[in-house]
C-alpha cells in the first residue's frame, strides 16, 4: 500500500482557473477511489490545499500512473509524496470515521 500526500502549489494555479481544476480534481480521485485505486482519500484539516490519498495498488509504478492523470500533475501545480507501507493492523471501526 502507498501513502500519497498532495499539496498544491498556489502560485502554479491559473488564474481563473482553481475552481474548474478543482472539479477535475474531484472526478480524477472519485474515479480511482470508485475503482478501488484509493481507499482513503480527504483533505487535512489542519493546512490549507492538502490532503492525502491511500492507495491499495500493487507497485509504485501504479501509483505514478495515476498521478499522472490528475490535472494538477502535468503542469507541477500539485507536490506528492509517495511513500510505500503495510499494515500489518487495521481496525474494524476505520469505516465509523468517514466524514470525521
Amino acid at each position: 500500500m502507498f501513502i500519497i500526500n498532495q499539496t498544491l502549489k498556489a502560485d502554479k494555479i491559473p488564474a481563473g482557473k482553481g475552481e474548474e481544476l478543482f472539479k477535475r480534481h474531484i472526478a480524477w480521485f472519485t474515479k480511482h477511489f470508485e475503482q478501488g485505486d484509493f481507499l482513503l482519500v480527504g483533505p487535512y484539516t489542519d493546512k490549507e490545499m492538502a490532503g492525502i490519498m491511500i492507495a491499495g495498488t500493487d507497485s509504485r509504478e501504479a501509483v505514478e500512473e495515476i498521478l499522472k492523470e490528475d490535472v494538477y500533475y502535468a503542469d507541477g501545480i500539485a507536490e506528492y509524496e509517495v511513500r510505500s507501507f503495510k499494515a500489518p493492523m487495521i481496525s474494524a471501526s476505520l469505516p465509523s470515521f468517514a466524514g470525521k
